[in-house]
């Protein structure tokens, strides 16, 4: 099937299968709120739902591991995930968007990449940051199951931090580029870090992709760059009861474990 110019010009661009479409409707309208995610997230880790899944759904077909992968970019939503790859795509021009596999927000996706020797970072951010932003942009996600989620998507990727290159948010955003020299090292590539691009024409990338898929409108809300249509961490999270205090302190451990002894090395 040919490929419109839309989807031409931005691999996500692309509708989803016909029979998956009524089915998420079916889910939206009569599965509660908090059980959705967890459901959505055990079906992304189940080897063959998860390839049905991705195969129907647009928005996640051209952004799996495919023959022509060359670099697998992953993190929980809402930490850094799109700077990312934006900046790969600005300082690399020889790479295709389809080249790079990222935003399936999914553990599994880098237990495969390990397993095929793909060059994989996975972008790791404060909780209390990455699930604040999360919950403010994605309809159907609530503090607890983000919490929920969050602990078990690093949980799962502490055994194979020896095996990608572990990227704290804060370091992506203030020195991307040892990020893919690390990348370089470790993995034997040949990444571009000689052009060095600033934080706000990434962002200007950023929104200009969202001006393609919402049609020259963007929604500060949900938009992939810091923005002023969300609140604050300290003040979105201060309302947190005691148990997602305590899904909180758990989320923060396993965040603090995955990014120890990140520094690259030097030489």
């Amino acid at each position: 099937m040919s490929r419109s110019r839309d989807e031409q010009t931005d691999p996500w661009a692309v509708s989803d299968a016909p029979v998956l479409t009524p089915l998420r409707k079916v889910v939206r309208a009569t599965v509660p709120r908090e059980l959705k995610l967890r459901l959505y997230v055990r079906m992304l880790e189940t080897p063959v739902l998860s390839e049905l899944y991705v195969r129907g759904r647009g928005r996640l077909r051209l952004r799996r591991i495919g023959p022509n992968t060359r670099l697998v970019l992953e993190a929980f939503p809402s930490s850094g995930n799109t700077f990312c790859r934006q900046a790969m795509l600005l300082t690399n021009p020889d790479i295709h968007p389809d080249d790079i596999c990222s935003h399936t927000h999914s553990s599994r996706v880098v237990q495969r990449a390990v397993r095929a020797g793909i060059p994989c970072i996975v972008v790791a951010r404060d909780p209390r940051e990455a699930v604040s932003s999360s919950v403010q942009r994605f309809r159907g996600m609530t503090v607890s199951s983000a919490l929920w989620y969050y602990e078990r998507y690093y949980r799962k990727l502490l055994p194979l931090r020896d095996s990608i290159v572990v990227a704290p948010f804060s370091r992506v955003i203030t020195d991307f580029f040892s990020v893919i020299e690390q990348c370089n090292q470790k993995y034997g590539t040949r990444f571009a870090t000689e052009q060095r691009i600033s934080n706000e024409q990434v962002f200007a990338s950023i929104d200009e992709r969202a001006r393609r898929k919402q049609h020259g409108r963007i929604p500060e809300r949900t938009v992939s760059r810091p923005s002023s249509g969300r609140k604050p961490a300290a003040e979105f999270l201060v309302g947190l009861d005691g148990a997602e205090r305590e899904a909180m302190d758990r989320a923060l451990d396993v965040y603090r474990r995955f990014i120890a002894d990140d520094t690259p090395p030097t030489g």
